[in-house]
């Protein structure tokens, strides 16, 4: 009877395995499908985003060259940068007098070395006749009167990027041909003039002085000092730090203690604009990633239009201090301050994610602080990428905030302004 029991048992161990080996590798795909199903969702919705961004800045009057910078500076930190992997145009058209056609629909590649998989198959027509039912159509999918889709000018931008696809999956919703993701957006120009010809800037909220020298053994803050991280990284953790260096000769690796003075400190918080009312949540609002510097929809917040003459809303986008109709930030530009209480669980968490994450920020380095028009502004003179190491945050604006970060480099692809020709 033992012998048999054994048998028995081996019998159903053997089973066992030889159903798990069939299983497994059906349930190994499942997981990977499902991995990349996502995954390919998060990067169409990166590529939808980069071509409304492109759109927006071509609607304010942005140039062609531009539009590519901007595009790509929406997808910096996650997709690869190459140029092969994609393919931009700019489209600009205006429809006809009945509204039903274009009188006008002229394409140029911005971007790219027309190697993307479906740069060949783009079907045009199509975008004209997606483009038209957008432009006719409210939002209740009823026509529109002819009176308000003639003779419109429209801008826009269409996208193709190849990605990697470990399972060919070819045929998910958005998927413009074989590993091929595109996005289109168009929009109708807000009747700007044309703004400089250099792409603008968006980033974080945080404003560096380009006085800021790198720090010391002695300046660096002690570990029981941090708020955030619980175990902070010690100094010796950064080999590469030369103390006592000027920002404007930062390099790689590069630590900087900056301390929260307002106007007199080494960084102050910004509000992007100075219609929104500064407060934390606007703050934590701004520090959230990607950012918001070219948000202009209406969020319902609370404030005065820092653009009437564009959106008679509040916006929590760029708008310079003093000069409502500039959108696009450069250097030279001035940025208003913010001066609403930062000690709040929404700013921490913001910053927290951020130092988690190791993220690459975009931060403004500014030379110039005016302390008049409404809550003060910060005058540009350059951009560069920052990663955040731990904090301290008081009560209110008071100097003993501050902000440990490592410079990574210096940020020229946007906002650099160039002499007319």
């Amino acid at each position: 009877m033992k012998t048999l029991r054994n048998n028995n048992l081996s019998h159903f161990s053997g089973q066992s395995l030889v159903e798990v080996a069939l299983f497994l590798p059906i349930l190994v795909i499942l997981i990977a499908g499902v991995i990349e199903a996502s995954q390919l969702v998060i990067t169409q919705n990166r590529i939808s985003n980069a071509a409304r961004i492109a759109s927006r800045f071509a609607a304010n009057g942005g140039e062609d060259d531009g539009m590519g910078v901007v595009a790509m500076n929406a997808v910096t930190q996650t997709l690869p940068l190459t140029e092969d992997l994609w393919d931009i145009w700019s489209i600009r058209a205006t429809t006809n007098s009945t509204g039903d056609g274009f009188s006008a629909f002229n394409v140029s590649h911005i971007y790219g070395i027309s190697n993307t998989t479906a740069f060949g198959g783009v079907d045009w027509a199509a975008v004209q006749q997606e483009t038209l039912d957008d432009v006719r159509r409210d939002e209740n999918g009823d026509l529109l009167p002819a009176e308000f889709t003639s003779n419109v000018q429209l801008v826009g931008t269409l996208i193709l990027h190849d990605v990697e696809s470990i399972l060919g999956i070819e045929s998910l919703p958005g998927m413009a041909g074989i590993n091929t993701i595109q996005g289109l957006s168009m929009m109708r120009m807000v009747g700007l003039g044309a703004i400089e010809q250099t792409d603008g800037c968006s980033g974080f909220p945080i404003a560096v002085s380009s006085g800021t020298r790198s720090t010391t053994s002695t300046e660096y803050p002690p570990a029981d000092t941090f708020d955030y991280p619980d175990n902070p990284p010690a100094y010796e953790d950064f080999p590469n730090n030369v103390p006592g260096v000027p920002m404007d000769q930062a390099e790689e690796g590069y630590l900087y203690l900056i301390l929260n003075g307002f106007g007199d400190g080494n960084f102050g918080w910004l509000a992007w604009n100075d219609g929104i009312n500064p407060s934390s949540v606007t703050l934590a609002d701004s520090l959230s990633w990607p950012g918001n510097g070219t948000d202009y929809q209406d969020h319902g917040d609370g404030g005065q239009p820092a653009s009437p003459d564009n959106w008679p809303w509040v916006v929590r986008g760029f708008v310079e201090a003093g000069d409502p109709s500039d959108i696009s930030m450069h250097i030279g530009d001035w940025v208003a301050a913010s001066t609403g209480s930062i000690n709040s669980n929404g700013v921490r968490t913001q910053l927290e994610e951020h130092i988690d994450l190791s993220r690459d920020l975009r931060l403004i380095i500014w030379d110039e602080y005016d302390g008049t028009g409404g809550n003060g502004r910060y005058r540009i003179s350059g951009f560069a990428i920052f990663r955040l190491i731990g904090y301290k945050l008081d009560q209110g604006q008071g100097s003993d905030s501050w902000i440990l970060a490592e410079f990574v480099r210096w940020d020229t692809s946007c906002g650099q302004v160039v002499e007319a020709p």
